[in-house]
């Protein structure tokens, strides 16, 4: 998910990030994973405060107008009481 440069800062992404939670919860689905560009400092803030954690780091995995940049991969999962 994105969000257009001149629409930041209006918890749109907040928004968009429960509801795809919501909708996951509701079919049982225990393990979200995403990816996110590693200088990205508020979209990764964003996703820890929904309780993601970090999982691992792609190296040059991004190319932006030529230039290679690094990935996180994040994942959240939900407790459901299974081992």
């Amino acid at each position: 998910m994105g969000i257009a440069a001149p629409h930041r800062s209006r918890g749109i992404g907040k928004a968009l990030l429960q509801a795809t939670i919501e909708a996951a919860a509701a079919r049982e689905i225990s393990r979200i994973e995403l990816l996110v560009r590693a200088d990205n400092e508020r979209a990764i803030a964003l996703y820890r405060r929904f309780g993601f954690e970090l999982e691992g780091r792609l190296r040059s995995y991004l190319i932006v107008d030529g230039a290679a940049h690094d990935a996180l991969a994040m994942a959240r999962l939900e407790n459901r009481g299974n081992p």
